[in-house]
């Protein structure tokens, strides 16, 4: 599926620090954030129905506030972005970032080494 990248200014208010790839037919959103590992999706369930819903891009259970249906996409990204707002980082994503940093980190310090021994 194609997506193409979103500057949201208009569409909803963001509250939190979200980057938002909709798809190219409209129906899905994907959310990403610096407070979860994977991202939300918005959208609408192939049912038959004019409503949108939340889910986890890997499938994981959807807390219980983003666990509903909208009338219309802005209300469930309005939603999905309070919630973020207010969400503190999962342990697994704080673990992976200081994970990351420390891995950067010794990158440096081994490249200046090696740049060192070199001279």
């Amino acid at each position: 599926m194609t997506c193409t990248r979103l500057k949201k200014k208009g569409l909803v208010t963001l509250m939190a620090d979200v980057e938002l790839i909709k798809s190219e037919d409209g129906q899905e959103i994907k959310v990403y954030s610096d407070k979860t590992e994977k991202a939300l999706v918005v959208y609408k369930p192939q049912d038959g129905f004019k409503f949108y819903s939340v889910k986890y891009e890997n499938g994981a259970q959807v807390p219980s506030e983003l666990n509903g249906q909208w009338t219309g996409i802005e209300g469930a990204l309005k939603a999905v972005t309070s919630h973020l707002a207010l969400k503190k980082p999962t342990p697994r994503k704080t673990v992976n970032d200081r994970s990351k940093a420390r891995k950067a980190d010794k990158e440096k310090l081994d490249a200046s080494e090696l740049s060192t021994k070199n001279s």
